[in-house]
């Protein structure tokens, strides 16, 4: 008698941490399974691609063409304002840039048109009607 209550004892101690661990993955394949955990993994970082897209194509209109007498002031809002969404774009799209770190100038103007070609490659057409 007393050696199967020492077997019991044993079996006990060594199979309890088991048992919790069992519980705790069945616990989360439950929340799993049910979408718990999904919804709290799966919010958005930052806006709809949809909206950075338009935005892009409505600064892009507005950078390409500059009125004549239009202040230089005016002009280097609507290019910082442009660059500002080709760079949230890259963000969403996890396409590496430079941006925000090059002087204004040809580097500059290289690494823009380095980034449209990339996003257009990825699939946001800039060129395409509001």
């Amino acid at each position: 008698m007393s050696a199967v209550l020492l077997i019991c004892a044993c079996v006990t101690v060594l199979f309890t941490p088991w048992l919790r661990v069992g519980r705790w993955a069945l616990r989360r394949s439950t929340q799993r399974r049910w979408g718990w955990l999904r919804a709290r993994r799966r919010r958005p970082v930052g806006r709809p691609l949809e909206q950075i897209a338009r935005d892009a194509r409505r600064l892009s209109l507005w950078y390409r063409t500059c009125p004549r007498g239009q202040s230089f002031a005016k002009y280097e809002a609507h290019r910082r304002a442009y660059d500002d969404v080709l760079a949230e774009a890259c963000r969403a799209l996890r396409i590496d840039h430079l941006l925000g770190v090059l002087e204004p100038g040809t580097e500059l103007d290289a690494e823009r048109s380095r980034i449209e070609w990339r996003l257009t490659c990825a699939g946001l057409e800039l060129e395409l009607p509001l």
